[in-house]
């Protein structure tokens, strides 16, 4: 039997949303949340965003709680949901690391 290695990898995290400029068509912003070397900490730290994203829609003092807010797991990393829309997205991408 043979052992077949991989390539090793780093884990990147992006915040992927909508910015309204004033006047202006939304266009997609995206952020980076960092650079991780296990898949198992890239998605703990994709998910605590969106968690972290969503308490603060619907806090009663500076968001709207009478939205339904949702995070939903997904197979690339976790989107923020309002009613029935996507609004943020927060992926997880995997590149080999150069050596």
């Amino acid at each position: 039997m043979s052992t077949v290695l991989f390539a090793p990898e780093e884990y990147l995290v992006f915040h992927f949303t909508l910015a309204s400029p004033e006047g202006g068509i939304p266009t997609q912003k995206t952020e980076s949340c960092g650079i991780f070397r296990s898949v198992e900490e890239a998605f703990s730290v994709a998910r605590m965003r969106a968690l972290k994203m969503m308490i603060a829609k619907t806090d009663p003092v500076q968001g709207d709680p009478s939205q339904r807010w949702a995070v939903i797991a997904t197979e690339f990393g976790y989107d923020v949901k309002c009613e029935y829309l996507v609004v943020s997205r927060f992926w997880v991408h995997a590149k080999p690391v150069l050596a």
